[in-house]
């Protein structure tokens, strides 16, 4: 299973609603493999807590029990938390290290994400019992340690400080997770931390703020001069108050190189590579490649990985003593080194007119300084084909994520690439800015287009949080529960035909129905329901589409979870997971049935439907429901509040002329009152099953030549029809639009086979005088007891002064 540490920025608008999430912090933040560690969970709606579903392997909870509730403390954009849960965590000896995303589920929840980190080193808690405590006296610590510190500005900046004894020639590398840790939904920059080396005088030996390989989280590595202690001091780079800035300290005498050359393979081939960036010079290393193409981490001895790729094409090298290199045949990765300010390499590529190629840069994506901008040029022409120094999210396969937010993977350039001509062309790469160093590392992965589709969920929310009323997957036992899935093509995605969606993972006793996706839809609703006797359980699914025709599609699952919320909506930090969490939940305390509709909703026209909610006894509380998906061009109304007291309601629909007629499945959720709304924690919820929704051409057309209208006079506005399906009986007609003082004094009616509808009109002597271009006709059918009602006709009205007694005479 892969998963996506990311660093991101996003913009939205201010916050209107309350913004609560379940779990609000997680102590400590990380625990050592191969040990079982007590972590509370504090937050909202975490009571009656059952498991823990982690999403990567080698560590598990093996016992969760609430605590007692703790004193509330109020949150950044509303609600307050104060729920406790005490859990424990097995982690397994070879445990991968680093952030393990998880979420606890409840008897009547699945709670938002919230992550746990593993570390190689034993965990040394900071002993500074009050703020200042080891501004200036050391605690000591012994080197290969991880500690566990926190950051309490308060009014003054605080400063941590660790003393460790090493010797000539031995490294002193650290490296401190901030951003990258922390589990705070918002906070402001209280988080962005530096550190500093010092030698027992108190000299800076090395410091740093921010890097190319962890952003906003300093790293920083020496070799030491000679026997003896050393600091290592912690502060943040700018005074921000702020309480709770835990961070991991990760000190140790192992080596920090800072990327590898090259920065990938073949799948599964051995791998000469360099390692780059360490005080103490380049190293060699073999490793074997993994066999599954994609991203992975070499970690070698190092507490934090190198990001590397994995594809399943040759390694092509730059040739360092020729201006060209020649690549003998494409698909392949092209490897090189920017390695001084000015510096460009090239790459011959014989290509053939009509082929399509994905070009794709790795080089910040990796970590490293490098920021390309790359150009393909035929052979002997004077202008370039491709310049391209910059990518989309969708680009880099990032589709989860909102499109305000900025990552580092952008500033690699991404493109589909179709040769006008058969020939040679160079591919050319620099620095955008005209830099380069020894680091400057870069992979270029040169594959075919290939047909993808994939699947990603997400809901468009203030700040883009996780919001589990829109995207959590919980399944009532007995029950179904429904939920938007939406689709994004991969660069130069071939296939453009209807989609099915096959579900990978789902517990014994789950099944998922999907309908089929038409060509070019991208958001479709997926129904997931549990037999009655289904235990209580979670589990990771994955949704993958197949092509209806059966041509092979590339198709995969995407979520992403953003952490460290700005003012204005920046996030600095995310998870990025390839599956999705679900879980059985105990049954809700009602259930909500929508009747199938026996006729379709017309265009232009309006659909009330009956909806039914039984009560299990002794819950006697206000229900919500509404539609969360319609058709492209249907409208629902909003969120329906069922008082108590009733079990029978109704939801209307209605369709624009836009509508695309077609027989569509749509479900109705619903939720208890209680808890937050945006978000939806602390509610328990559920379904009704899918109803087929028709939607077909109105009845009838109408069309009207402009009409005018004197104070104190009568006339008439008249509509031609134009009959589009037949109706039976008669149906009744309104006009509106008419501004004041103008009255409709018949009621007329339309029969099948009308030709005319008219409506009789009266104007006071008062009525508002001037043109009128918006009256239109509303026609109620009655078809198999049930209501239609159709807007339709565009009409123009004219008031005029009444005439004077004189002209009349």
């Amino acid at each position: 299973m892969r998963f996506f540490l990311c660093f991101l920025f996003i913009a939205a608008p201010a916050i209107l609603h309350a913004m609560v999430h379940h779990i609000e912090a997680v102590t400590p933040r990380a625990g050592q493999r191969g040990t079982t560690v007590e972590v509370i969970l504090d937050g909202a709606h975490l009571k009656d807590p059952r498991e823990i579903l982690f999403f990567r392997p080698g560590i598990q909870c093996t016992e969760v029990k609430a605590l007692p509730p703790m004193p509330k403390v109020g949150l950044h954009h509303g609600g307050y938390r104060e729920d406790q849960v005490l859990c424990k965590f097995e982690i397994a000896p070879d445990c991968p290290l680093g952030l393990h995303p998880f979420k606890l589920r409840t008897a009547t929840e699945l709670t938002t994400l919230s992550t746990f980190a593993v570390t190689a080193h034993p965990v040394y808690h900071e002993q500074e019992q009050k703020q200042g405590a080891n501004d200036t006296t050391a605690e000591s610590i012994p080197l290969n340690t991880t500690v566990h510190g926190r950051i309490d500005s308060v009014k003054l900046s605080d400063v941590d400080l660790y003393r460790v004894s090493g010797k000539a020639g031995q490294h002193l590398s650290v490296e401190v997770d901030s951003v990258w840790l922390t589990e705070r939904h918002y906070a402001e920059s209280e988080f962005d931390l530096m550190v500093r080396l010092l030698d027992a005088t108190g000299k800076e030996l090395a410091r740093n703020d921010d890097s190319a390989l962890h952003l906003q989280d300093p790293i920083t590595s020496i070799v030491l001069p000679k026997d003896g202690d050393y600091l290592v001091e912690i502060k943040q780079r700018v005074f921000k108050d702020g309480p709770r800035c835990y961070y991991l300290a990760h000190i140790g005498d192992n080596p920090r190189p800072l990327v590898a050359y090259p920065a990938g393979g073949r799948a599964g081939d051995s791998l000469q590579a360099t390692l780059l960036g360490d005080p103490a010079g380049e190293a060699k290393l073999t490793l074997t490649l993994p066999a599954t193409p994609g991203d992975f981490s070499l970690y070698n001895k190092m507490p934090s990985p190198l990001p590397m790729r994995v594809s399943e094409y040759d390694n092509i090298l730059e040739d360092r003593t020729a201006a060209e290199t020649t690549v003998k045949a494409l698909p392949a990765a092209l490897n090189g080194i920017i390695e001084s300010p000015g510096d460009s390499d090239s790459f011959k590529l014989s290509v053939k007119k009509g082929e399509r190629w994905h070009v794709k840069v790795f080089a910040r994506s990796l970590g490293t300084p490098l920021d390309p901008r790359i150009t393909i040029q035929r052979v002997g022409s004077e202008s370039a084909d491709v310049t391209a120094d910059d990518a989309t999210l969708e680009d880099r396969g990032l589709y989860a994520m909102s499109r305000a937010i900025q990552r580092k993977e952008m500033m690699d350039p991404a493109i589909v690439w179709e040769p006008k001509e058969d020939g040679d062309y160079t591919l050319s790469i620099t620095d955008m800015r005209g830099l380069g160093d020894p680091t400057s590392v870069y992979r270029i992965e040169v594959e075919p287009v290939r047909a993808e589709v994939s699947t990603f969920l997400q809901a468009k929310v203030i700040d883009m949080v996780e919001c589990p009323r829109l995207t959590g997957i919980t399944v009532p036992q007995g029950g179904q529960w429904t939920v938007n899935v939406n689709l994004a093509d991969g660069p130069g995605n071939t296939y453009k035909g209807e989609l099915d969606l096959v579900a990978h993972g789902l517990p014994q006793g789950v099944t998922m129905t999907a309908p089929r996706i038409r060509a070019g839809q991208r958001q479709v609703p997926v129904q997931f329901a549990a037999a009655a006797g289904v235990k209580p359980q979670c589990a990771l699914i994955s949704l993958e589409c197949k092509a209806a025709d059966g041509t092979p599609l590339v198709s995969h699952s995407q979520q992403s979870f953003p952490f460290l919320g700005h003012s204005g909506g920046r996030a600095w930090h995310s998870f990025v997971v390839d599956h999705y969490a679900l879980a059985v939940m105990e049954p809700p305390p009602f259930s909500i049935e929508v009747a199938q509709p026996q006729i379709p909703l017309s265009q232009n026209g309006e659909l009330s439907l009956a909806v039914k909610v039984t009560r299990q006894p002794g819950f006697t509380e206000d229900i919500e429901y509404q539609f969360d998906w319609v058709p492209p061009g249907v409208e629902g109304e909003p969120t329906i509040t069922l008082p108590a007291d009733k079990s029978e309601g109704t939801l209307r629909l209605s369709a624009s002329a836009s509508a695309a007629p077609g027989t569509y499945q749509l479900a109705i959720t619903a939720s208890t009152v209680g808890g937050e709304y945006y978000l939806g924690t602390g509610r328990s919820r559920t379904s009704t099953k899918f109803i087929d929704l028709t939607i077909a051409q109105p009845y009838i057309a109408l069309k009207s030549n402009p009409t005018a209208i004197r104070r104190g006079e009568k006339a008439q506005v008249v509509w031609d029809i134009e009959h589009k399906k037949p109706f039976e009986g008669e149906a009744s007609a309104i006009l509106l639009g008419l501004p004041k003082g103008v009255t409709v004094v018949n009621d007329p009616k339309l029969k099948p086979g009308d030709k005319h509808l008219t409506f009789e009109i009266s104007a006071t002597p008062e009525a508002l005088l001037g043109q009128y271009k918006e009256l239109s006709c509303e026609i109620t059918v009655t078809e198999r007891g049930q209501q239609i009602r159709q807007r339709m006709g565009k009409a123009i009205l004219r008031v005029d002064p009444a005439l004077q007694k004189s002209a009349l005479k």
